[in-house]
This record gives structure tokens, C-alpha cells and sequence, in this order.
């Protein structure tokens, strides 16, 4: 018999393959600004602070719009 504890567990590892599955790896252009603060920059940022500053928006704003 399965309890609610194994249907969580089955439910969770069927989300974690369904995102694996649909990750898509996007590639920024390269715009000649930053992308978090719009400096002047040679690649995709100005900075290893703004990179890692625009890359936790990215994963807030797709948590807030999973809920």
C-alpha cells in the first residue's frame, strides 16, 4: 500500500525529470552592455557581482512564477 510519503517522493522525482527534461540552455547575446546594471562591458557583464546578481533574479523571477 503506499502512503502519502511515497507519492510525495514519486511526485517530486517526476518534476525534477519533467525540468531536466524541458531545460534549455539560453544563450545571451552579447549587447556590449551589462545586463543587470547596463554598464559598459566586453562580454555579458560588467562584473562577476552583477553576473551572480542577475543570475538570482533570473531564479527568483522563475520561482515566483511557478506559485
Amino acid at each position: 500500500m503506499v502512503d502519502d510519503i511515497d507519492l510525495a517522493s514519486q511526485n517530486e522525482e517526476a518534476f525534477r525529470q519533467h525540468l531536466i527534461a524541458n531545460h534549455r540552455e539560453q544563450t545571451l547575446p552579447i549587447t556590449g552592455r551589462c545586463y543587470y546594471c547596463e554598464a559598459p562591458a566586453e562580454g555579458n557583464f560588467c562584473c562577476k557581482e552583477c553576473r551572480e546578481d542577475w543570475e538570482k533574479r533570473k531564479y527568483f523571477d522563475s520561482q515566483r512564477r511557478i506559485e
